[in-house]
């Protein structure tokens, strides 16, 4: 996160921050009609929250901005493994089917 801050900005970055997290909400709506494009909305739920929790050392204290991220990286770990499941059934049953 820091070479984004030293590239471009606190401006910036925040404003790329806010870029990847509107993409990331877009990918887990369109989620419900392509199972794919969920699979990715989740990943980046996951990159986002391992991100965030990053600044853990530098906040130095448990607060609710810490308890959010938490929350948000076990929802994406539940919906990954959602997904992944609606994935694996949908290409068994694709195989299935054409045999």
């Amino acid at each position: 996160m820091g070479l984004l801050y030293s590239h471009f900005g606190a401006q910036d970055a925040t404003y790329i921050f806010a870029v990847i997290e509107n993409i990331t909400l877009i990918t887990l709506i369109l989620g419900y009609v392509n199972v794919q494009i969920g699979i990715i909305g989740d990943s980046l739920i996951l990159l986002t929250g391992l991100v965030t929790l990053s600044l853990l050392p530098q906040l130095g204290r448990l607060n609710s901005f810490i308890v959010k991220d938490v929350l948000l990286l076990s929802s994406g770990l539940v919906l990954l493994k959602s997904n992944l499941h609606s994935h694996k059934a949908a290409t068994l049953s694709c195989f299935a089917s054409t045999s």
